[in-house]
């Protein structure tokens, strides 16, 4: 291909949006003899129609053709459009499928197929409707008139549940602002007899966040809906923080109560219904931890709450959160004549990111890192607390009941502050901690990057703690896990799902791109002597209590 100097421009000129620049690409290889493995794209794509549709778990062809990347995409569209001339039906839904996967395979993703991929919403073939309404979700597409026609229809089949529930997602998910309509089917869904049909409302109504009629729909139904209230009220708080947090205290509160008036809610009945409550209460604060300086009206609730034992901490935890976004808020602007001191010019040192999509991501991290480390261990804890930090909430919402990895962050930035060899023991017994293997991969993944991130801090000899399992630091690993599970991965792990309250999985590329954002952010203004996001958030809190918790106007 090095030889191909109109090529290697094409190549570099084609875009995951823009199918004429791939089908210009397309064309030069055709005439270039393009082979992958002996055999050219389209060859590859003529056996898809032998090949059974699977879950995005193609067989041969499907792998070679997605090893074209881009490349592949106008052949893709081709033949999706012309599946229904196959000599039988199951070759023409075979073929289908398979041409659906391979697009929602491909890396970028190529959102130039978005209008395929909507002709794909045709039945028959549930299968291949499901997985191009999967595709979708993830690719996003725009809010327009042939769109909505195309996945309208999926959310009105009652005969399928699941097409019904990915539709919803389609449209929680679209681009721009959306039509009256889909607000009218969002609201209708709350009043759907199936749990899961409520669920996918809400996602919906999420998009609706300064309609009124939306929010007294919202409030309604987390006082109506007992098995979606810790949903409801997550997707409350996103859009209208103010009358999301009396709720969520409400929901709190209960967490300490044994007996109830009235019946209990239908989540809350049998022998694990007390634990079930005290978990709903723990989650309620952890989304007004998630608040920042918005939760801010929470403070005295929040200080009455730390006298109950069971919620004590969790309240300490979201008190630490409130007080450290309060501080960020009122920081004074980075100093960027400090931009060209070392350490600052290492934190904004650009990243290599890799161009071909084989590569992993996180090793143009590991790079940089590197890069960090002759700054001396308290950077590399703060990197470590920054990246761990920014992913904890995943192991937190699935097992809100386990306080460890919350503990080594806390361990760690009293460390930072008096970096004593008590305060280093402490960091050692929080991070001794494995987490189940059953947890979901985004979850197992987080805890392990707050495992590994305390062992950067200088550990006793006599500690007994997990290291890595290849030969990488604990900064990298620590790093390394938070990407993971920001793209909903794990080394090893047996779980079915994903956590109860994750966001989309982002592609490796864009969570190690996150992470690297959430580094500098937290560690930056440290190095500039702007604010510190350890030491200050104290302070913070100090000041709050010494206030009676109200927040001082800043003149």
């Amino acid at each position: 291909m090095a030889e191909h100097e109109d090529l290697d421009t094409l190549w570099r000129k084609a875009r995951p949006d823009d199918l004429a620049s791939l089908r210009r690409l397309d064309a030069a290889l055709v005439r270039s003899g393009y082979q992958v493995e002996g055999k050219t794209v389209r060859e590859w794509i003529a056996a898809f129609p032998a090949d059974r549709i699977r879950w995005f778990n193609g067989g041969e062809a499907s792998e070679r053709v997605c090893s074209a990347g881009l490349a592949a995409v106008p052949a893709l569209v081709e033949t999706l459009g012309r599946a229904d001339h196959e000599s039988s039906w199951q070759a023409s839904l075979n073929l289908r499928g398979q041409c659906v996967a391979a697009l929602g395979t491909l890396e970028p993703l190529p959102t130039c197929a978005i209008p395929a991929l909507l002709g794909a919403l045709r039945p028959p073939g549930a299968n291949v409707r499901r997985m191009a309404l999967a595709v979708l979700a993830r690719m996003r597409p725009r809010a327009t008139p042939a769109a909505l026609r195309a996945i309208m229809p999926c959310l009105r089949d009652k005969a399928d549940l699941t097409l019904r529930l990915s539709a919803a997602k389609v449209l929680a998910a679209m681009q721009d602002p959306l039509p009256e309509e889909v607000r009218v089917v969002g609201l209708s869904l709350l009043g759907e007899a199936h749990r899961a049909c409520r669920h996918a409302g809400l996602g919906i109504l999420a998009r609706f966040p300064r309609d009124e009629g939306v929010l007294i729909a919202l409030e309604e139904q987390a006082i109506l809906d007992d098995e979606n209230r810790l949903e409801v009220l997550r997707v409350l708080s996103e859009v209208a923080p103010a009358r999301a947090i009396p709720r969520l205290l409400e929901l709190a509160s209960d967490a300490r109560k044994r007996d109830q008036e009235g019946p209990p809610p239908q989540p809350w009945q049998g022998p694990s219904g007390e634990a079930q409550r005290s978990e709903d209460g723990k989650r309620a604060l952890l989304f007004i931890a998630r608040l920042g300086a918005q939760g801010v009206g929470a403070l005295p609730a929040l200080a009455t709450l730390r006298e109950v034992e069971l919620l004590a901490p969790y309240a300490d935890f979201v008190i630490d959160d409130i007080s450290r976004a309060l501080s960020r808020q009122r920081a004074p602007p980075l100093r960027s004549d400090r931009f060209e001191e070392p350490l600052c010019a290492a934190l904004l040192s650009g990243v290599s990111w890799p161009v071909e999509r084989t590569e992993d991501p996180t090793l143009a991290l590991r790079a940089w890192l590197a890069s960090l480390a002759p700054f001396g261990t308290e950077v590399k804890v703060r990197v470590a607390l920054a990246a761990a930090r920014h992913v904890l909430w995943l192991w937190e919402t699935q097992d809100p009941g386990n306080t460890y990895s919350r503990r080594t962050l806390m361990a760690m930035e009293r460390w930072l502050c008096a970096p004593t060899e008590a305060h280093a023991a402490e960091v050692a017994r929080t991070a001794n901690f494995i987490p189940s293997q059953f947890c979901a991969p985004d979850a197992f993944s987080a805890a392990w990057s707050v495992n590994y991130g305390g062992q950067c801090v200088p550990l006793p000899l006599e500690s007994k703690v997990m290291a890595p399992d290849d030969d990488a630091d604990p900064l990298w690993a620590c790093v390394r896990a938070a990407c993971r599970a920001l793209s909903r991965r794990s080394v090893i792990t047996w779980a079915l799902g994903a956590s109860i309250v994750a966001s989309e999985p982002l592609s490796p590329e864009a969570s190690a791109r996150e992470v690297h954002r959430a580094i500098v952010d937290e560690v930056l203004p440290w190095a500039c002597g702007a604010w510190d996001p350890v030491k200050d958030a104290p302070q913070a809190r100090a000041a709050l209590l010494a206030n009676g918790w109200r927040v001082p106007v800043v003149p």
